[in-house]
């Protein structure tokens, strides 16, 4: 079984491989003597092979043999191990050992057990003892019955190796053989197996906690057998082992330390899932409850194989992820093996076929020469002891509430403790945000389950968050990947489990009722009730000690650091005082007292308490408001928590169940029992990802890495985890903790709102950076659609800083002290790209359009595209058009085997193989049947309508060996095609990488955790997955060190944007580079982040054809990305000096850690990223794929077949028969075949005239008949291996026992694991048992088969499956669609169905009769089958025990007749069918990732559709022709409110919300989605919180604003966009309505004194903020009133003076002064200001009007428009000065904008004669041009209420565009006419715009009055000249201190008269954002004032 096995890169070194067998005793005998030594008698010495080297072998068996001699051993020799070392490779006999063989004797006077057990105890002993540094030693074995050969070998050269093996006298009665394929730790001699008492074929994914919780054990453990010489044992695991060493160590102790069996300790260690097995006898059941009371599992998929000498044995995983295959001869000699025909026997001579089920175990007593059943030692065992008996005394929740009834009913009248959310400072303290509750929390009480989200994360990483990220964050989930497959916890939950007893654990070596004396939880979470009783608990002698979390404030840091320290001392005093519970609790946190962080306690004690051997003797409950999120339950329980209450949580869901937020009717039960099955789904997921099946084991297990933690932390509370980046230490983590005390309970808090929201989720102004953020979004889409390198560099530069804030890469910089090359000189653009591939997003997470534009533009550029795993059409690979080809040359297979056929495989370059998604590693995900359209189940061979489930990667990729399987698989099916294995970056990707390329992949990628997802739950796109650099710089050093980095090509892949992120890449050790969320940026993608609900607005992820058709991607905009990227990177390999793009790989020499970021991110440790690999190995070879993988497939028999089935491949004949013999060597026959064939025939296979026809005897290899195309029949007599039929797409394969068997087929096992996996067409008959996981993912095939194991017919959508016989667990678990029938002889099927997701009903309607009985006549004909012959001659008899096996989903299909082929005569019976299961409640596949509910029914608008369904509504003003007769305010208050919530139903809450971004939204970061959401949602006074946290007056803006937020609407770029001021302007008018805008006047005065100069929007906002933070405000208005332009500047039927003069008298009454008619710079000298307070802000505006300037200016009836507009609004407001008046004028208006809109409407109200504007500019298109691009503010053709009225009035719009004045003509000093010229624009070949006059184009224009609206030139200048303030260019004043400080420290300015004339939201936002810098001034630290986007931090000054 060569192939089972790995080689180094000298492809002669093996990864180990080794034979344990019984003792030769003559063989010994004889060589013994030669040396003149006696052996006693077989079983009278024991032996061993020990390791050591030349130098010190002779010190060490000195060592040794008086070792022996302490413990009354005597050595009687050594011998040297006759080898062969010309028999191994280059790589292993460089660290090739001494082998030393000893020979020890057993006193005449010791027993042999007693003997056996004093042999262990010098083995453990020696082990201990004479390792020392510079010495080489190891035991493989010591014995009196067995020994061990193994080591760094091929399986071959085992034998070749050890002479001793080919020697005649060799004889043994057992033997257990080991070749070694390893993944998880570098191959060595030492590591090889068989071990002491195991050979392991897996992995133990717990292995961690495994090994610290044995280590606890050592202070409660006890031996009678050993006595006090059990210490000298310890520790029981012996350090620096692998988990099977660890396994063996342990698996050995059990049995010498104790009396336990050895068949009975495997039990113990790998029990069976007995949790929810409802067939398993309750006895079995009740030993291993019992037994896991004694000891947690060892979990994870594993084939274990063991001996003692007598008891030869093996045990398979709990799920069956491994293969295992034995044969039970006549002469009663059992073969096992992982394969079948690895041992030649006559059929004639065979029993028994059968194989390991899962949980199974197959023993041998060698003894008594009898092979024993499973059930008959596991019954033995059980009843070995009294263990029901001794159930009966464990303790369950129940027992303890009833025992302390009286406590826990005080407990519940008071655990509603959470009354004015959101203001509770905890939520604060511990770090709740919106998002935490609105995103994370809310989904799981309303919905039982965890929240989706899509497009990944890209947030800063824990570490590089300057927002006080809890600890939790600093962690990422591990994951299964290639070592071991991760498992479905939602379709397979029957091996999952929850359960698990907590406190404290007897004494492991004595079996007794002591054991279940403990507390057994149904889950970890425990309610508050609960959590009360148990802190109070004395029952049955219990008690708890109940350790405070929290300390005094005053103490500072070093107090947080003394607590936890104290807790550790606590809990040991506790333990050691005979407490059972130990309660680590917070509730104490609240003002003055500090929580610490319960994760860093917890991690602490754990650890402590293990290291002082106190671990055991108590259990350890969280009590913490800090944990709510499944990642945090996760970590808990990972770092030692046995149960958990998050009662801030419970606290947070009964304040939400009152204010209505969620469900009003659910108690506080229902509440718990959402929240903790939610919990639990999460958990399971999280576990299922390691491959890890229960709680228990996943407890403590630590299976995580830290990123960003530095050492000391780590050994602290974190002991044994990986963080290899060092960062942070106990001191960070107590600062931030302070932090968020300061913030939750510090003295000033005086403007917050709204719960803190930094937007960790979704982007938020002001808060977390984000990769995807939209200014780069913007620029990125501006360049690439115009090729605009303005907009490239602008994109950069953006995405450059939050790469630097949020990512690994962005702490390094490049080395600029190199020579420089010139541009030209660098690779071409045009090849540099060719090393780019797009990612693998499937058609069916993104639309065919835009599936479609990516593989044309990398087919155009040279790259590849990737078809994802959802396929793709053969209309697509097959067209020839080269320009337009839109063929992806990278061909995905993952778990879902969608449409994976040998004609798709045929025709790729790349077939990648994907073991994990960066977005989600370890999961798999749906396609919800709404999704599956026509074309998608075309593309998928599957139905329309019918759900896809995408199962974790576990069904031929259960190892590595498995995944070298499958890789030799593709390269058959495609020789021409390169084998890629896409991984995601963990810690030690670098040795599963190394493996990969040893199993001869040729190219691999490593994907970084922050990748996208169409969707996925947020704890894996957030949590699991580490980032690329370290997992490509790992890969990239850990092959070079190997010699394999020349085998395989690396590529890096992860939110890749810049040159930079390629450059980065490459240094590290990348060749190609992965981009997908760029491109569909480029596309149109806006990062919305609702994928999930299929509303993509741009028509990217999406398949709704409303939608889809507003894709407006385009090829040719995605190659200029790649170009222009291209581009950046020359300019970079420029200024390093590097000409060659291949020259840059590897050379991390031209990085360096930049340190100009944070002290966080400046702890972090770069050495190990930054190491050189050629430094590891110099002289390697890292040119990547320049040696190719030999892959042998010269020697297969596929070629002999195409050759003599040759003529029918070129149409000569129509039929062959082909006759041949075949062994297990010979892999994926038929494969290659079948792609000879497709590449001729295409999809379809041979024509229905031409056959291929073979037959075969003998054992077939792994993927029999693998992708068998049409026209290929197979018929084998022997048997297979697993994966038979794999992807058969047409062809014919038929399996049956030789002729000459004589065991009857249907109780016998004749093909392996996964047959069928994935098929979409074609027969298999199989006469016999068919193993574990028949038919998963069976799309069309029709199979028939006498039997299958466990989880048959899994995630099946199509296809017939008939099986006559028994059928394992858990069949038709994510069934959805294909019909299976049981004959179910026993009546015992139902109870093995999974019925979630399928009916099951009699075998009744005729056309399903008629379908069974032709299906077993021609199984009959072709097989001889006895079982289908009985059935068919007693079909009257047999009938009734059919079973119909029937999805739902195909049931709906059918009924709604959207079949109408291939299964259409179902569809008649459908109805009657419908009418039984109407009857049933449907269970809905309960799984993390099912289809969002829509709630139309419930609520009669669609908000999440709502987009789609709603349009804007344009009726906002009264009627044009009644308002111009009134001054009132033109808008139609009573019809907007009508319709408000409809159009907030348009909002989409986008993820990157575009409106207020400042770039081109809402500069004041308004929470625009969140309030509509929740004006939509009727909370008026939440919504009214979130907009005044971050807008201090919006029914200003809300009435006057243009709205930029409107015009960045992502809904604009397609439709109009979302009304935003309406619903603004709602709000808060219906707040003063109601009565809530109330004085908010500051609680404590700082004694400051402010003076602001100008009562502009600007200076009031500034006045408001200062007022609340408690400085004396005095505000200087120069004019008779305050609100400057809002008062005199804008129109009152625009802006009603009395909504100015409400906010006003507000303001007033809060306590800030206004002085009017004080003109400051005129009538008050500005430096008497600056005496007489402490800071001067000036908010002046910019009030110089721009001039005409024209001859005769100076005539009467020229007026600047503020003029015009201000002596209107004084009169109004009963001033006594003339109006400038329009009556019975014509009226022109010079230049457009607001001000002329509100000029021409107050003309008209004036009554004017005639009205008349001209803009010198075109009149704006009615639609974007391709130079104003969303989001840019849309320069289109607007009808305002201005010009809407003048139009109503006089009959025309009054804008004359491209018109110049060019004479003012007067009569008598006034204006009479206006003389104007037509101008035209050109644009210039630098791009910019000349303009021009045209001649013949004057014109005359009558006018009376002129208003000049030409906007404004800046500031009034004798202010800022007074007190020596430096001035801009632009004559605004200068800032030179901060954004808002002027040249004198005393002075600040803000508004238009700093940064020119803008919009009012611009005049709020600096007056908001001055007032933070003032406030940080006066009180000499960071301002707790809002910033940007509302959001407060207290840690940054401004």
């Amino acid at each position: 079984m060569n192939h089972r096995g790995a080689c180094a890169c000298d492809n002669d070194t093996g990864d180990g491989a080794g034979v344990k067998t019984s003792i030769p005793h003559n063989l010994y005998s004889k060589e013994l003597m030669f040396g003149g030594v006696r052996l006693p008698a077989a079983g009278k010495y024991a032996t061993g092979i020990i390791y050591c080297d030349e130098k010190t072998s002779s010190e060490v068996e000195v060592e040794f043999a008086q070792l022996a001699l302490e413990l009354n051993l005597k050595v009687i020799a050594w011998r040297t191990v006759p080898t062969n070392k010309d028999a191994i490779g280059v790589v292993a006999r460089k660290s090739e050992p001494l082998s030393r063989q000893v020979f020890i004797e057993c006193p005449s006077d010791l027993d042999q057990k007693i003997f056996d057990r004093q042999i262990y105890v010098l083995r453990k002993r020696s082990s201990h003892e004479l390792i020392k540094e510079g010495r080489r030693f190891y035991i493989c074995s010591l014995c009196s019955k067995t020994i061990v050969y193994k080591g760094l070998f091929t399986s071959d050269q085992l034998w070749g190796y050890y002479t001793d093996l080919k020697n005649p006298d060799f004889e043994t009665y057992l033997a257990l053989v080991h070749t070694r394929f390893s993944t998880n730790t570098f191959p060595s001699w030492e590591r090889a197996h068989p071990l002491r008492v195991i050979a392991h074929n897996g992995e133990i994914n717990t292995l961690r906690g495994n090994v610290n919780l044995m280590k606890a054990r050592e202070g409660v453990m006890q031996s009678e057998i050993f006595g006090d010489q059990l210490t000298k044992l310890y520790p029981v695991v012996e350090p620096n082992l692998s988990d099977s060493g660890s396994f063996d160590c342990v698996l050995e102790f059990l049995t010498m330390a104790s009396e336990r069996s050895l068949p009975e300790a495997v039990m113990t260690m790998v029990p069976e899932a007995w949790q929810n097995d409802k067939t398993m006898p309750q006895e079995k059941r009740d030993f291993y409850q019992w037994a896991s009371c004694v000891m947690e599992p060892w979990d994870g998929p594993a084939l274990i194989s063991f001996t003692d000498g007598r008891y030869i044995g093996a045990v398979l995983d709990r799920n069956g992820l491994r293969p295992s295959r034995f044969y039970v001869t006549r002469e009663n000699i059992l073969v096992m093996a992982s394969e079948v025909g690895v041992y030649d026997i006559d059929a004639s001579q065979i029993v028994l076929k059968s194989r390991l089920k899962p949980g199974r175990m197959l023993l041998v007593d060698t003894k008594e020469k009898k092979f024993i059943q499973d059930v008959e030692i596991k019954t033995h065992i059980a009843r070995s002891r009294p263990h029901s008996e001794w159930l009966q005394q464990k303790i369950t929740i129940d027992e303890i509430r009833n025992a302390n009834f009286a406590t826990a009913s005080d407990e519940l009248k008071s655990t509603n403790l959470l009354r004015n959310y959101p203001f509770d400072p905890r939520l604060l303290l511990f770090g709740y945000t919106t998002e935490t509750i609105n995103m994370l929390l809310v989904p799981m009480f309303n919905d039982k389950k965890e929240a989706l989200g899509s497009m990944g994360n890209d947030a800063p990483l824990a570490c590089l968050s300057a927002f006080q990220p809890l600890l939790y964050d600093y962690f990422k989930q591990l994951f299964a990947q290639v070592t071991n497959p991760p498992i479905d916890p939602f379709r397979e939950k029957v091996v999952m489990s929850m359960q698990s007893p907590i406190g404290p654990e007897a004494n492991l070596l004595q079996p007794s009722v002591k054991q279940v004396h403990r507390i057994w939880l149904q889950n970890p979470i425990l309610s508050i009730p609960d959590t009360n009783v148990l802190k109070s608990n004395i029952h049955r002698g219990w008690k708890t000690k109940v350790l405070d979390l929290t300390y005094e404030f005053e103490k500072g840091v070093r107090g947080y650091v003394d607590c936890i320290d104290d807790i550790c001392r606590q809990g040991f005093d506790a333990a050691s005082s005979g407490y059972q519970l130990l309660v680590i609790s917070d509730r104490n946190a609240g003002r003055g007292r500090v929580p610490v962080s319960a994760l860093a306690a917890l991690g602490a004690l754990h650890h402590f308490l293990i290291e002082t051997l106190q671990r055991m003797k108590v259990g350890i409950i969280v009590e913490t408001a800090e944990a709510r999120e499944v990642h945090h339950i996760c970590v808990l329980l990972g770092y030692g928590a046995d149960a958990i209450c998050p009662y801030l949580a419970f606290e947070l869901a009964q304040a939400l169940r009152d204010d209505c937020v969620i469900n009003s009717d659910v108690n506080n039960k229902q509440i718990y029992n959402a929240y903790a099955k939610a919990i639990e789904m999460g958990v399971a997921k999280v576990m299922a990802k390691m491959g890890i099946s229960t709680l228990q084991s996943y407890k403590s297990a630590q299976i995580f890495e830290a990123v960003g933690i530095g050492e000391e932390l780590i050994s602290k509370c974190f002991r044994g985890t990986a963080s290899r980046i060092g960062g942070i230490t106990l001191e960070t983590v107590a600062k931030e903790a302070i932090e968020r005390y300061n913030m939750a309970f510090g003295d000033r808090l005086f403007d917050t709102r709204i719960l803190r929201n930094p937007g960790n989720y979704h982007w938020r102004n002001g808060g977390e950076a984000h990769i995807n953020e939209p200014a780069a979004i913007a620029s990125l889409q501006e360049a690439t659609l115009n090729k605009n390198w303005n907009s490239f560099e602008a994109f950069k530069s953006t995405t450059l800083d939050s790469v630097r804030k949020c990512t690994l890469r962005g702490q390094l910089e490049l080395v600029t002290d190199q020579n420089k090359v010139d541009i030209s000189e660098v690779e071409p653009a045009s090849e540099i790209v060719k090393r780019f591939v797009t990612g693998a997003m499937s058609f069916g997470s993104i639309s065919l359009e835009a599936h479609q534009t990516l593989a044309i533009t990398m087919n155009r550029i040279g790259g590849k595209s990737n078809t994802g795993e959802g396929g793709e059409n053969s209309e697509r690979y097959l067209e020839k058009d080269s320009t337009n080809s839109r063929r992806s040359a990278i061909k995905q297979i993952a778990s879902g085997r969608f449409g994976v056929t040998a004609a798709y495989l045929a025709n790729a370059d790349d077939l990648q193989i994907k073991m994990a998604q960066g977005a989600k590693p370890g999961e798999g995900g749906e396609l919800p049947g709404y999704k599956v359209t026509k074309e998608i189940a075309k593309t998928r061979h599957s139905v329309p309508g019918v759900g896809l489930i995408s199962p974790p990667p576990h069904h031929d990729i259960y190892s590595i060996e498995d995944l070298a399987e499958l890789i030799y698989d593709l390269k058959c099916s495609n020789p021409k095609a390169r084998i890629s294995v896409k991984l995601v970056s963990e810690v030690g990707v670098g040795v599963v990488a190394s493996g990969v390329a040893k199993g001869k992949a040729e190219h691999i990628v490593i994907s970084g955790h922050d990748g996208g997802t169409g969707a996925s739950s947020w704890t894996g796109i957030k949590h699991a997955g580490l980032p690329w650099e370290l997992g490509v710089a790992e890969t990239h050093q850990v092959l070079v060190l190997n010699n394999l980095r020349s085998r395989v090509i690396i590529q890096a892949d992860g939110q890749l944007r810049t040159g930079f992120d390629v450059v980065v890449a490459a240094l590290l050790g990348a060749d190609e580079f992965g981009f997908s969320t760029a491109p569909l940026i480029v596309m149109g993608c806006t990062m919305m982040r609702k994928c999930h609900l299929n509303t993509c607005p741009v028509g990217i992820a999406t398949q709704d054809p409303v939608l889809r058709q507003k894709f407006t991607g385009k090829p040719e905009h995605v190659v200029n990305f790649f170009f222009m990227l291209a581009e950046d990177i020359r300019n970079i390999m420029a200024e390093l000096g590097i000409r060659r793009f291949q020259d840059l790989i590897g050379r991390t020499d031209l990085l360096q850690v930049s340190r100009k970021g944070s002290s966080k991110s400046n702890s972090l440790n770069f050495s190990l990223l930054l190491k050189n690999a050629l430094e590891l190995r110099p002289g390697t070879n890292i040119v990547g794929g320049s040696i190719p993988q030999d892959f042998q497939l010269e020697k297969r028999a596929d070629y002999k077949l195409i050759q003599m089935a040759q003529n029918v491949l070129d149409g000569v004949e129509d039929n062959t028969t082909i006759k041949l013999l075949i062994n297990n060597e010979e892999r994926a026959f038929g494969s290659t075949l079948s792609y000879h064939i497709a590449c001729k025939y295409g999809e379809n296979g041979l024509p229905r005239e031409k056959s291929i026809d073979i037959f075969l005897e003998g054992s077939a290899g792994q993927s029999f008949c693998a992708f068998l195309s049409s026209g290929v029949n197979v018929t084998l007599k022997g048997d297979a291996n697993d994966y038979v039929g794999k992807g058969l797409c047409g062809g014919s394969v038929v399996i049956m026992p030789p002729d000459n068997s004589t065991f009857e087929s249907h109780l016998n096992v004749i093909v392996g694991n996964v047959c069928l996996y994935g098929a979409t067409k074609g027969t298999a008959y199989f006469r016999g048992i068919a193993a574990e996981r028949f038919c998963v993912r069976n799309s069309g095939a029709t199979a028939v088969v006498e039997g299958v194991g466990d989880h048959g017919c899994e995630y099946m959508t199509g296809g017939i499956v008939v099986i006559l016989g028994l059928t394992g667990r858990n069949f038709a678990a994510g069934m959805s669609g294909g019909i299976a029938y049981i004959y179910d002889t026993d009546g015992s099927f139902k109870n093995k169905v999974n019925l979630e997701s399928v009916s099951l009903f009699p075998l009744e309607h005729e056309s399903d009769v008629q379908l069974v009985k032709s299906l077993l006549n021609d199984f009959v004909r072709k097989t001889n089958s006895q079982i289908a012959k009985e059935v068919c001659l007693n079909w009257n008899e047999s009938q009734p025990k059919f079973v119909k096996v029937f999805p739902y989903e195909y049931q709906k299909v059918l009924k709604n007749l959207e079949i109408k082929q291939g299964y259409s005569e179902e569809s008649e019976s459908v109805n009657e069918i419908i009418k039984v299961k109407e009857k049933q409640k449907e269970p809905a596949i309960k799984d993390i990732e099912e289809t969002l509910k829509n709630n139309s029914s419930e609520q009669p608008l669609d908000k999440i559709r709502g987009f789609i369904k709603y349009k804007r509504d344009l009726n906002i003003y009264r009627k044009a022709s009644e308002r111009q007769e009134d001054w009132d305010e033109v808008y139609n208050f009573q019809y907007i409110r009508k319709h408000l919530k409809t159009q907030a139903a348009r909002c989409m809450e986008c993820g990157v919300p575009f409106c207020q971004s400042n770039t081109h939204g809402c500069p004041l970061g308004n929470i625009i989605p969140k309030w509509n959401d929740l004006v939509f949602n009727n909370d008026w006074q939440e919504a009214l919180r979130q907009l005044l946290q971050t807008n201090n007056f919006p029914e200003f803006t809300g009435r006057v604003c243009p709205a930029p937020c409107e015009g960045a609407c992502v809904l604009g770029i397609s439709e109009l966009p979302v009304t935003i001021k309406n619903i603004e302007c709602a709000i808060i008018d219906h707040a003063f309505e109601q009565g809530w805008m109330k004085p908010e006047i500051p609680k404590l005065r700082t004694g400051k004194r402010v003076a602001i100069v100008g009562s502009g929007p600007s200076g009031l906002a500034a006045a408001s903020q200062l007022n609340r933070a408690g400085h004396f405000v005095t505000v200087f208005e120069r004019n008779d009133r305050p609100g400057g332009l809002l008062q005199y500047g804008i129109p009152t039927m625009k802006l009603s003076k009395a909504v100015v003069k409400r906010r006003i008298a507000l303001m007033a009454d809060e306590g800030i002064e206004f002085r009017i008619n004080a003109y400051v710079g005129r009538d008050i000298k500005a430096s008497g200001l600056l005496e007489q307070y402490d800071a001067l802000l000036l908010t002046t505006g910019s009030t110089s009007p721009r001039d005409l300037n024209l001859n005769n200016r100076d005539l009467n009836g020229i007026h600047f428009a503020m003029e015009f507009l201000e002596s209107q609004q004084k009169k109004q407001l009963g001033g006594k000065n003339d109006i400038i008046c329009a009556k019975d004028k014509h009226v022109i208006i010079i230049g457009g904008g607001d001000t002329g809109c509100d000029c021409m409407a107050t003309a008209l109200r004036q009554g004017a004669k005639s009205i008349t504007t001209f803009e010198i500019l075109p009149e704006p298109p009615k639609n974007r041009g391709n130079d104003n691009p969303w989001p840019q503010w849309p320069k289109v053709f607007r009808v305002d209420y201005g010009h809407e009225e003048v139009r109503v009035k006089f009959g025309n719009d009054p804008r004359q565009y491209c018109t110049t004045t060019k004479e003012l003509i007067e009569e008598n000093g006034t204006v009479t006419a206006l003389k104007t010229i037509q101008v035209e624009w050109n644009k210039q070949p630098n791009g910019q715009w000349s303009m021009s006059e045209v001649k013949g184009s004057e014109k005359y224009y009558p006018a009376d009055l002129v208003l000049l609206a030409m906007g404004f030139l800046g500031p009034e200048k004798s202010l800022p000249t007074e007190i020596g303030l430096e001035l801009d260019a632009r004559g605004n004043i200068k800032s030179t201190n901060g954004s808002f400080g002027t040249s004198n420290p005393k002075v600040f300015a803000a508004g238009d008269c700093r940064r020119g004339q803008s919009l009012v939201v611009w005049a709020i936002t600096e007056g908001r954002q001055a007032a933070r810098q003032i406030d940080t001034y006066l009180m000499n630290v960071p301002s707790s004032l809002p910033g940007p986007g509302g959001i407060i931090d207290i840690t940054r000054n401004v």
